[in-house]
């Protein structure tokens, strides 16, 4: 398990925003709870310009960690976040 500030457990935070409704929907979970090819996923990811919007109502996810933050187009998630979002889906807030 890696620590983040102050010893706690390092966080993922992941927020998804637009749609149709315009919401933005946020959840953070322990880094420790991804599997090891969403975390290589999302470090791969992370620091890199995001993509311009590919259509309306599309959306946009924020997956921050280590202080990065790596943005992705709906359309351009990759197989390998899909199953985490389908696990997030009943945890946001």
């Amino acid at each position: 398990m890696k620590e983040g500030v102050g010893g706690e457990e390092e966080q993922l935070d992941v927020e998804r925003s637009g749609g149709f409704a315009g919401r933005t929907l946020r959840v953070s979970i322990p880094a420790s709870a991804l599997e090891p090819r969403e975390r290589t996923a999302i470090e791969q990811r992370l620091g890199r310009p995001p993509s311009p919007p590919t259509g309306p109502d599309r959306f946009v996810y924020r997956f921050r960690l280590h202080g990065r933050e790596a943005v992705v187009q709906e359309d351009m998630v990759p197989a390998e976040l899909q199953p985490l979002l389908d696990r997030l889906s009943h945890s946001w807030s």
